[in-house]
């Protein structure tokens, strides 16, 4: 698992870059063609209009009156005579019409123009209202000229009249135009990119799994070893002709096995309690139990672990009543748990106080050490099944990892609450709050 994680992460990490490379690219490409067809409609556009503007032009000219004088010469008047304009025929409202009908047999009625129309010589006679402005923008703009020919001129040589058509905004029409595609795009990466997450997630949980049953293999093998081991060397003892003939060796092996005996059958309950906690068996059995008394035999189930070195355990009964309905047989492997704990996990001398209290309905139990702590991320995890911490020499105590898990299981099916606060170098404290109603 060590050796193929970091090789299916960078292989999945690569495909990921490769998809995103070829959408984007493919995405660049699509808006690269609905522009050059959007210009190609636009010019198409623009030609009807030009074909039909021609119509009305010839390639002669004109009498009519001067636009912007009226010269007199003499007695008389003088007239001039100039090549006829579509300025003289149309308005810029005509050009809008003309341009909307044209756009609009191309599939763009909804899209927003400006237009000019320059005479021969380059000046702007018709233009709508905003040409100035969308005229010099050339970045987010794109321009359409189309020579207006008269439809009777016999040489097509210029110069003619042009008409200018702008298409302003063109990158925010082109995108409004294909924003599904967009959206399937970008919702097929996001499921890609979910999916790479949730993998990633599911191999890094497979491996801490896989780390956990290797740990919890190589634990369980070394308790159950042990007890074996000191059973089997007890029997051969006892097998021996001078230990049988002194009654009180003959006590003391069978001691030893009887006591590695016991502990073997606790190894074993705390896996069956594990199996329980698997099948959610959550029936209890709800009987008045005294708390007071319930603690007080538990600590005195400990009295050789307390005298293996300088101890003191503190006691402080304030509940009032002290009697609560819970089951005995869960909450006597509960306390168990937790006292055994703080015994495991103090220093050179063990230090614990255990406090019970009664606040608005509910027996609050609190056990408090000051042993070697646990870390904020330690505590986050605590009652996971089979987690044991690994700071300090934490990890030369033996265990299952299954114990806390159990006391949460328990604390919840009895529909209380525990807290667990913790320093590290500082010690531990426990808070366990139970509701005295009694059960219907």
């Amino acid at each position: 698992m060590k050796k193929t994680f970091p090789f299916l992460f960078t292989l999945i990490g690569l495909s990921i870059l490769g998809i995103l490379f070829i959408q984007i690219t493919w995405l660049q490409g699509l808006f690269l063609l609905q522009k050059n067809q959007l210009i190609e409609k636009v010019n198409q556009a623009g030609v009807v209009v030009s074909s039909d503007l021609g119509k009305k032009l010839n390639g002669g000219l004109a009498f009519h009156f001067p636009k912007k004088s009226l010269s007199l010469s003499g007695a008389g008047h003088s007239h001039s005579f100039e090549e006829a304009t579509l300025s003289d025929m149309y308005s810029a409202q005509d050009l809008d019409k003309k341009l909307r009908v044209a756009m609009g047999k191309y599939g763009l009625q909804d899209l927003s123009y400006e237009f000019a129309l320059q005479d021969k010589n380059g000046n702007v006679e018709i233009k709508s209202k905003q040409f100035e402005d969308v005229f010099l923008d050339e970045l987010n703009t794109v321009q359409t000229r189309v020579s207006i020919i008269p439809q009777e001129i016999l040489e097509t040589t210029g110069p003619f009249e042009t008409l200018i058509i702008i298409v302003p905004n063109v990158n925010a029409y082109l995108f409004k135009t294909l924003q599904w595609v967009v959206f399937g795009a970008g919702l097929f990466i996001l499921i890609v990119l979910a999916a790479f997450l949730i993998t990633i997630r599911s191999l890094i949980k497979q491996k801490k799994l896989s780390e956990i049953k290797n740990d919890f293999i190589n634990n369980m093998t070394h308790e159950l070893k042990t007890p074996l081991a000191t059973i089997s060397l007890a029997v051969d003892a006892l097998k021996s002709t001078k230990v049988q003939s002194d009654v009180a060796s003959v006590d003391y092996f069978s001691s030893i096995i009887k006591e590695e005996n016991i502990r073997m059958n606790k190894h074993v309950e705390t896996i069956l309690l594990a199996a329980q906690i698997e099948k959610k068996e959550n029936e209890i059995n709800r009987q008045l139990v005294n708390m007071d008394d319930l603690i007080q035999g538990v600590i005195d189930s400990f009295k050789l672990q307390l005298e293996a070195k300088p101890s003191a355990v503190h006691t402080q009964f304030e509940a009032v009543p002290s009697e609560i309905w819970i089951d005995e047989e869960y909450f006597l492997h509960v306390l168990s748990n937790l006292i055994d704990n703080a015994i495991k996990y103090a220093n050179t001398e063990i230090d614990i106080t255990i406090k019970t209290k009664t606040i608005s309905n509910k027996m609050v139990i609190t056990i408090e050490d000051k042993g070697i702590g646990m870390t904020s991320d330690t505590v986050k995890h605590i009652f996971e099944k089979f987690y044991r911490a690994h700071e300090g020499n934490i990890h030369n105590v033996k265990g299952f990892g299954l114990g806390m898990s159990y006391v949460k299981w328990v604390i919840d099916i009895h529909k209380g609450n525990i807290q667990v606060t913790s320093e590290l170098g500082k010690g531990t404290k426990v808070e366990i709050s139970l509701p005295m109603i009694e059960p219907k």
